[in-house]
């Protein structure tokens, strides 16, 4: 019988290259993995779909489309992609918007090495990771899951939320729902800032992560 022997496959992105070969470093001394460089979301999008990793790990700040955008575009190739963030900003909005963009885990680049491998393995079997530094900074403004946001809308704000969420406009729900368009408009408001989200599109890129709606 033939043993699988595949390496773990890593997408490190980052364009400072003084700062892969660190990541790298640190990561290849725990394991035997296959890593491969970029040093641009945009390079990482072109790659990705070839090379197939299993997980991915990503700065936020980078010139051109930058980490967000990169998020975006990877989750909308592969709504399963594992994509942990490396950023040097640690606080909850930027936890938010990444986590909202489709990251899996959010890493300081301040966190110890070792958390760095935990982080990793963590991200790669699907489960979500929030560095211990954005806790301890944060305490007093504790992180909301994306579940228990959506968990805190009312039976009507879920509804409008799906059904902005699948693409209907806020003349056609207000139509279906028998509710005049401003109250339409206004219940968006409020989910829209429940959820932390500032447009549509994010609001839709929530819905399809938390399986509420089809991509």
């Amino acid at each position: 019988m033939k043993l699988n022997t595949e390496k773990t496959r890593l997408l490190l992105v980052d364009d400072h290259a003084i700062v892969r070969a660190g990541f790298r470093y640190l990561l290849e001394s725990d394991a035997d993995y296959d890593i491969l460089e970029a040093d641009s979301a945009e390079e990482a999008c072109k790659v990705y779909g070839d090379y197939k990793p299993d997980a991915v790990i990503m700065d936020l700040m980078m010139p051109g489309m930058g980490g967000l955008e990169g998020l975006r575009h990877l989750n909308a190739k592969d709504r399963n992609a594992k994509i942990l963030v490396l950023s040097m900003r640690d606080d909850l909005a930027y936890v938010t918007r990444a986590t909202l963009a489709g990251a899996t885990g959010y890493l300081t680049k301040r966190s110890a090495a070792e958390e760095l491998v935990k982080a990793v393995n963590v991200v790669i079997k699907g489960q979500h990771y929030l560095s211990a530094d954005i806790c301890e900074s944060n305490r007093n403004e504790p992180y909301v899951s994306e579940e228990d946001k959506i968990k805190g809308l009312t039976e009507r704000e879920f509804e409008i939320f799906c059904l902005l969420a699948e693409g209907k406009t806020v003349t056609t729900i207000s139509v279906d729902l028998h509710l005049s368009p401003k109250t339409v408009s206004n219940h968006r408001t409020r989910i829209m800032h429940k959820l932390k989200t500032s447009n549509i599109v994010e609001l839709t890129h929530l819905a399809i992560r938390n399986g509420l709606v089809e991509a």
